[in-house]
């Protein structure tokens, strides 16, 4: 548990950040006490193509949901670090020297996604699915949430890490770029020694009671996560990864709602390109597009009616020595000045029931609203 002080100091250094426009990443990694801070001292933010561009870099990256879209995947680096563990004094005193100043802000407010535009585009999704062709696309939507500019953001970031410590939970600054913040369930790619892991992640209930052997899943959701595995196989299977332990599935709770998940581990050390490789062949996942991916991209960006941004993206740490962190943006919004724009998304299979699928959205929404409304009610 880390104590209030600490909390104190570590939104000190965030609100110092936003008000000086220094680009900075702070995330709280799944079963950890542990609070990150990176901060670079100026606003030249790399932009990057290829994974394999940041091999040996130092730092933290964000990538958009459609990666060859109209948004740019950044890397920032570690000018600065700060931890709950440790806060330096003298790391303290270089940030107190920093201040940038920003010409221009691309951060746009966005538009919530009405009821009526929702259950049209769902009824234009499944007019596309057939169960073989195409086998599932996912439909996010938008809610929208004002807030005061002059709440406290970071003392909402550290609230969600009090209140979800199984969650990545990530709090990203752009200046002029985006801001964003979120608790994400799911790992992309996890890489740390001569482990690798991945996860499907799929399938959603409203969890009723503490009691997740009582959750009862349904053909549709099942297969839904059967889709995410057998394409996560599918990838090992084309990089030749032959030897892999799976576990699963099984349900996990993540907020107020369950999930059907299998986890998978290799134990050997893969090289930094083959990883690279895998990010790339990894993203989107099916959690997130659909199946086949391609397929499922075209009717996404013809039908849904909004750009994801960086909603659905990856996310996360990576350092020298080739470990990373990735997890994908879900349970996640997007900051600008009086408003909070909270994505959330739900796989649409032929067996789909719009009613039902809407409700899950709502309940997804539950992870960021129901913390986002108890620090407004604080006040």
């Amino acid at each position: 548990m880390i104590d209030a002080l600490t909390l104190e100091k570590l939104e000190e250094i965030l609100k110092y950040s936003l008000i000086n426009h220094l680009p900075f990443f702070a995330y709280r990694l799944p079963n950890s006490e542990i609070i990150e801070i990176g901060i670079q001292r100026d606003l030249n933010l790399l932009k990057f193509g290829d994974f394999t561009e940041l091999v040996e870099k130092e730092g933290f990256v964000m990538t958009p949901f459609d990666t060859s879209g109209n948004h740019s995947k950044w890397f920032m680096r570690k000018d600065l670090s700060f931890n709950s563990k440790r806060i330096d004094d003298s790391e303290l005193s270089k940030l107190k020297l920093i201040k940038n100043k920003l010409e221009y802000s691309e951060i746009k407010d966005n538009s919530e996604t009405e009821e009526k535009d929702y259950f049209s585009q769902i009824a234009k999704f499944l007019g596309s699915i057939d169960g073989k062709d195409l086998q599932k696309v996912i439909l996010s939507r938008i809610l929208n949430e004002q807030w005061d500019s002059k709440n406290n953001k970071a003392a909402l970031f550290t609230q969600l890490c009090m209140s979800y410590p199984h969650a990545f939970v990530s709090f990203i600054s752009l200046p002029g770029q985006c801001l964003w913040m979120g608790a994400s369930p799911e790992i992309l790619l996890k890489s740390s020694g001569k482990s690798v892991k991945t996860v499907a992640l799929a399938g959603t209930l409203p969890v009723l009671n503490s009691d997740l052997d009582s959750i009862c899943w349904g053909q549709k959701e099942i297969d839904e996560q059967a889709f995410v595995s057998d394409y996560i196989e599918s990838v090992f299977k084309a990089n030749k990864i032959d030897h892999f332990k799976k576990k699963g599935p099984f349900t996990v709770q993540a907020g107020q709602i369950a999930h059907l998940k299998t986890e998978y581990k290799i134990d050997q050390e893969l090289s930094f390109k083959l990883k690279a490789k895998m990010i790339s062949t990894l993203h989107p996942t099916p959690a997130v597009c659909g199946l086949p991916k391609q397929k499922a991209l075209d009717i996404i960006k013809a039908i849904e009616g909004h750009d994801r941004e960086y909603y659905a993206g990856y996310l996360g740490p990576i350092h020298k020595n080739g470990d990373l962190a990735l997890y994908v943006n879900l349970r996640s919004m997007k900051i600008t000045e009086n408003q909070l724009s909270l994505f959330v998304g739900g796989g649409i299979t032929k067996d789909s029931i719009p009613q039902k699928e809407w409700d899950e959205t709502q309940h997804k929404a539950q992870t960021l609203l129901s913390v986002i409304k108890a620090k407004n009610h604080s006040r």
